[in-house]
């Protein structure tokens, strides 16, 4: 293809937004329709994506736009919070009442930006239904994906960016995003998803873009070189050697989680009830359940980040809750990954002393690190295959990397309880494969507790073998 004959032509050898640089030595582009643009964490495509929207004119770049007034809209998932006007600066925020008694629902959102009269349709064309009357605060975290996704929809985009849009959709959202971009290209708005995994390319892929190293592969167009492509595509799994069992020993309990009779609501709306759940030290469970059933709120009561968990019969660790344990002697005992944890992460310290701090109880997290524990730190970086980030700021680091970081935070610790709220958000495949590799072998040492969430069956680990559905289908 000419430059001339894409949507957007990279005119420049060299492609740069921020400190990255990404290389086009095919000077190629995006063509028109649905393009899946793939590749492994920390190869660019997130900056690839703030260069379409964002770059045109600065760092040097050159591209053609056709035609030239083109509007582009990127969604990066990353400030899930930006529409509702509010400060959200901490995890925890969205589930203390109080704080969130000004914040504003949908509806009201809706109406401060004029929005078209068919919203409220729109909205339940990509499976938002029930949403006007919702705080945005409350909606769960694949809900407020969908929601920005409507959102950006609105403003009419000629090219629509998506950064990873399938984390956090459950199955049935899956399918609704997929016929919502159908429909978009059948009216002549033009598709960017950008993927870490080349297995998420859907099969109504109109051309495949390869980021490999930050240089951009010559467009792959058709559906059966698309195919053909992915089926070549083999990745070897690497030798991983995980550090020695470093962790207390003496932390004997029976049961790590039980509620009885549960419930969790936030003013009139009831997010769930009548909850019975036990989980057994050593025991390995998954718990599922569809975008909007509280997967991640009864999370945060198990990890007790959340006030209703006093008002639950919840035991934790053999104790019940509230019998006078506090907030630091639960969270020493679990390790804890999610996706909302990582929008609020800040931390000026480069990524070896954030795993070193994972180690550590909460009154001592932050002291200066020792040569052993850097050494330790050192190893669980380089079993999740990221050595090379050890001295990177956080900060600097793209989504995909950002999550391993957290998660050799949590490992390191090799806690009684492991809480995974959907880990693999934002991850290749290659390094799924060796965290689930990770987590099978942590499972095995100590008798230690799993908790896992994912909307994907082949995600789960093997050492699962209980399941828990929260709400009905």
């Amino acid at each position: 293809m000419k430059i001339s004959e894409y949507i957007v032509g990279f005119e420049s050898e060299k492609l740069c937004y921020g400190k990255v640089q990404l290389f086009n030595p095919e000077r190629s582009g995006i063509p028109h329709g649905i393009t899946a643009v793939c590749g492994e964490n920390g190869s660019g495509k997130s900056t690839l994506g703030l260069i379409l929207e964002k770059g045109r004119y600065g760092f040097g770049n050159r591209l053609r736009f056709s035609p030239d007034h083109l509007k582009v809209k990127r969604l990066a998932f990353t400030d899930i919070h930006s529409l509702s006007g509010m400060e959200v600066t901490y995890y925890n925020q969205r589930m203390e009442a109080t704080m969130n008694e000004y914040v504003p629902t949908i509806e009201e959102i809706m109406l401060r930006r004029n929005a078209p009269f068919d919203w409220l349709q729109r909205c339940e064309e990509i499976g938002l239904k029930d949403v006007a009357g919702k705080k945005i605060n409350y909606l769960s975290s694949g809900e407020l994906r969908k929601f920005l996704i409507v959102n950006a929809l609105l403003s009419n985009p000629d090219l629509l960016v998506l950064d990873n849009p399938y984390i956090g959709l459950d199955a049935a959202s899956r399918k609704e995003l997929d016929s919502a971009l159908i429909g978009l290209r059948e009216k002549g708005v033009s598709t960017v998803m950008l993927l870490c995994d080349i297995n998420e390319v859907p099969d109504y892929t109109d051309n495949l873009i390869i980021l490999h190293n930050q240089e951009i592969s010559r467009p792959i167009i058709g559906k059966e070189r698309i195919e053909s492509m992915k089926s070549q595509i083999i990745e070897n799994e690497d030798t991983i050697v995980l550090p020695g069992d470093t962790a207390s020993q003496d932390s004997d309990y029976f049961v790590a989680f039980e509620i009885k009779n549960g419930k969790m609501r936030y003013g009139d709306k009831v997010i769930f009830s009548n909850v019975d759940w036990k989980v057994n030290r050593g025991e390995c469970w998954c718990l599922q359940g569809k975008n909007g059933s509280g997967k991640s709120l009864l999370l945060s009561m198990i990890c007790a980040d959340n006030p209703q968990g006093y008002s639950n019969d919840i035991t934790l660790f053999d104790r019940r809750r509230g019998s006078g344990e506090s907030i630091f002697e639960i969270k020493d005992r679990i390790g804890f990954v999610s996706p909302e944890m990582q929008l609020f992460f800040k931390s000026a310290d480069p990524v070896r002393e954030i795993v070193v701090q994972g180690k550590r109880n909460s009154l001592n997290r932050y002291r200066h690190s020792s040569q052993e524990e850097r050494k330790e730190a050192m190893q669980w970086l380089e079993a999740l295959g990221i050595s090379h980030l050890a001295n990177s700021l956080f900060s600097d680091l793209s989504s995909g990397e950002q999550r391993l970081v957290l998660l050799a935070r949590a490992f390191i610790k090799q806690p009684d309880l492991l809480v995974l709220d959907e880990p693999f958000h934002g991850l290749d495949r290659k390094r799924k494969n060796r965290v689930k590799r990770i987590i099978n072998e942590l499972m095995s040492r100590r008798n230690s507790t799993l908790i896992f969430v994912s909307h994907y069956q082949e995600e789960i680990p093997e050492c699962v073998d209980h399941f828990f559905r929260l709400g009905s289908e």
